[in-house]
């Protein structure tokens, strides 16, 4: 197993929509990460760790 590149083995990514604040516009909760922030990794599904064949998955 290796460490997600993507999310560097936290298993975490800061969401894109809200900048990881968890509100828009200052005063709704965020839609994409329910006002968390943040989300599970898709490449990794939130393990922080990838295979071989799931690192070139990502890739593509």
């Amino acid at each position: 197993m290796m460490r997600c590149t993507e999310c560097d083995g936290v298993g975490l990514v800061r969401c894109p929509e809200c900048s990881g604040e968890g509100i828009d516009y200052g005063i709704h909760k965020c839609e994409e990460c329910a006002g968390e922030g943040e989300f599970a990794c898709q490449t990794c599904e939130g393990t922080g760790k990838v295979g071989l064949i799931e690192k070139v998955k990502s890739k593509l």
